[in-house]
């Protein structure tokens, strides 16, 4: 799977008549090789894929010490043309480019412009002076759009793990639980069995579901009261995969309004779904959303149109492309992983908010893999 991922990006290589790709971005390194550093926010390694070869740049810290050629990495490629560079102070990754650069007789290198910082592509000038440096963006990122069988099995399990997890936590939840407790139980359960979070959960009671993208560690820690409601946003993470889920929950007796709004929103949210198997236009999925909202809603009172996007990819991040938005400039495929998420928001009374994680397979045919019930769940045995 890994040797056909560089491959893709090999024949763009081609088509762009460069004779080789040097790769900043800590999750497109992941995608490529398999390897993984410590810190993502660090440089802590490089790759550079040529005609030839694949170099993986990277210091002692992740270097087998019985093989020093070797990086310590279950999933590594398994090829003669992959070779790892130990970074020490006396050889950095500069002196490594220019052996390389030499060897290979390289003299057109890409890099990730929306990645490289400045000061590095300037000493990147300064040391390879026969090489042009093409600035390329979104290269890998658009790649790594269209999951394969690996990428597919692992968020199908990430998304497994989180409705799994979910059925517990609404076990535990009654007047007096705070949004901190039910974020923390979320993180326990999957920690505890050996898993992690994709994100922070967003946990909104009352008020501050109606803030689209409340921030649960940042917020007024809001109790759950006889009859709150509750938006609940979250995901498990599987072998580096994500998963993406929003469900509501209802204590109590909900008002009317709030039934009727729900019921609003989910069949805006089912046709919407179903709408991929027929759209691959993101912008009008994202439209066809809107529309089955203010069909119903006079988005001119209380109730407000929702200012975040319908939906995004999901993969080794939890926003990849593609976007489905109104600004969007992407194309729904064949096995790209999105969500599906719209919302309905009233100022200072209460937000709801449905998502889920769906695979786009042959046209016509889709799969929600995010399974947890999405039946008006209310909570009143307490």
């Amino acid at each position: 799977m890994l040797i056909q991922r560089v491959e893709k990006l090999r024949k763009i290589l081609q088509e762009k008549s460069l004779d080789g790709f040097l790769v900043s971005n800590f999750f497109n390194i992941l995608y490529l090789t398999g390897f993984k550093t410590l810190t993502e926010n660090e440089r802590e390694a490089w790759m550079l894929v040529t005609k030839n070869h694949i170099y993986l740049f990277t210091d002692s810290r992740y270097i087998n010490i019985n093989s020093k050629s070797e990086a310590r990495n279950p999933k590594q490629i398994q090829n003669n043309n992959y070779k790892t560079k130990l970074i020490t102070p006396e050889k950095g990754l500069i002196k490594h480019l220019q052996e390389i650069v030499e060897e290979e007789k390289i003299q057109r290198l890409g890099f990730e412009g929306d990645d490289l910082k400045v000061n590095e592509l300037q000493k990147m000038k300064t040391f390879l002076t026969n090489v042009e440096l093409i600035s390329l963006e979104k290269l890998i990122i658009k790649i790594r759009e269209i999951k394969d069988e690996e990428e597919i099995s692992n968020l199908r399990t990430a998304c497994k793990i989180a409705d799994q997890c979910l059925e517990e936590i609404v076990k535990t939840i009654k007047p007096g639980t705070s949004e901190k407790e039910i974020a923390f139980r979320i993180e326990f359960w999957l920690k505890e069995k050996g898993y992690d979070l994709s994100f922070y959960p967003i946990i909104a009671i009352d008020k501050n579901s109606a803030v689209p993208h409340y921030d649960t560690r940042a917020g007024n820690d809001e109790k759950v009261k006889k009859n709150s409601i509750i938006l609940i946003d979250y995901g498990a993470k599987f072998e580096d995969y994500h998963s993406d889920t929003t469900r509501m929950i209802f204590v109590g007796k909900p008002t009317s309004e709030m039934i009727n709004t729900y019921k609003i929103l989910l069949n805006a949210q089912e046709k919407t779904i179903e709408r991929l198997k027929t759209d691959n236009n993101p912008v009008s999925v994202d439209q066809f959303c809107r529309q089955q909202l203010t069909s119903h809603y006079s988005l001119a009172t209380n109730h407000s149109s929702y200012s975040h996007s319908t939906g995004h990819g999901v993969g080794l991040r939890i926003h990849e492309f593609p976007k489905i938005s109104f600004t969007s400039t992407d194309v729904l495929l064949l096995n790209q992983v999105v969500t599906i998420e719209p919302g309905v928001y009233i100022n200072n009374k209460w937000g709801m908010r449905i998502e889920d994680t769906v695979l786009i397979k042959e046209k016509g045919e889709i799969e929600v893999l995010t399974k947890f019930s999405k039946k008006l769940l209310i909570i009143s045995n307490y």
